[in-house]
């Protein structure tokens, strides 16, 4: 299954019934396992473990060295990859860049065309990541986020579960679970159809509204929101918001009107 022009390390280890297209470069320990795809032109290189069932696209490069000036050519990192991931052509997955460290990507994830990610970013499960994402070092992304097309994502920041990024937005403060995400560091409103689609009953919805609202909309800064919402009792689905909150290092993203993050002005106006 591996194709005649494709040049494959000696070092790799290739299931059988793995398909190797033309042309692909494989160097140094790579593991690919049962199912998994390679389509022509790609490169794996390093460290890098392919779980079952991955599609990796033409032209994609998994497991470069890191865009970190300070990074140690020896040093031993790599990348992990669960199963069940589709990742499209031109997307670039960096290596770790400290010793013993990995770039860390879940399973049924999609990476569409010529997203990236940086040195030791995390991606969880039921993952988009639309064309041309960019994800710097250290960015987590975490069950069922959704980022469009031509966003980035700061280093060390994080977006929670079943929230979302639209298109050509920015963050560089974390996008809390739930929400979505708009322009330059805002959050304009819930992701409802998001929670719907992850089996979250109205009872549930409800009680994510009232988190929201009461984090967003009820005149507390963070710090009192917290204290408030520990006088609450939370469902285990709902907690994680808090949780999450409680343990940003960057800070969460503010509020936002759409219009204002969008740059519209109203009609009278």
């Amino acid at each position: 299954m591996i194709h005649r022009t494709a040049v494959v390390d000696s070092k790799a280890q290739i299931d059988s019934d793995a398909v190797v297209g033309p042309y692909v470069i494989i160097e140094g320990a790579v593991q690919i396992y049962s199912g998994t795809e390679i389509q022509g032109h790609a490169v794996i290189t390093g460290s890098v473990r392919l779980g079952k069932n991955n599609r990796i696209g033409y032209g994609a490069v998994i497991g470069a060295f890191p865009q970190d000036l300070s990074f140690d050519p020896n040093a031993i990192s790599g990348v992990e990859i669960g199963e069940s991931n589709v990742i499209r052509e031109y997307c670039t997955i960096h290596r770790g860049t400290k010793e013993g460290s990995n770039t860390l990507i879940g399973s049924n994830n999609l990476l569409m065309v010529g997203a990236h990610l940086g040195h030791n970013a995390r991606i969880g499960n039921n993952v988009i990541l639309a064309n041309n994402v960019l994800l710097a070092g250290y960015a987590e992304i975490h069950d069922r986020v959704f980022i469009g097309g031509g966003s980035v994502v700061h280093q060390f920041t994080r977006m929670g579960t079943i929230s979302v990024l639209q298109g050509i937005s920015g963050v560089g403060k974390d996008v809390p679970p739930f929400s979505i995400a708009i322009g330059k560091d805002g959050v304009s409103t819930i992701n409802v159809v998001g929670l719907r689609r992850a089996g979250f009953s109205p009872v549930l919805r409800k009680e994510v509204k009232e988190a929201f609202e009461l984090f967003y909309r009820s005149g507390l800064n963070s710090s009192q929101a917290l204290e408030e919402a520990r006088r609450r009792s939370w469902s285990n689905e709902v907690s994680s918001f808090w949780d999450f909150i409680a343990t940003s290092k960057r800070g969460i993203c503010p509020a936002v009107r759409w219009k204002d993050a969008r740059g519209e002005t109203d009609a009278e106006e």
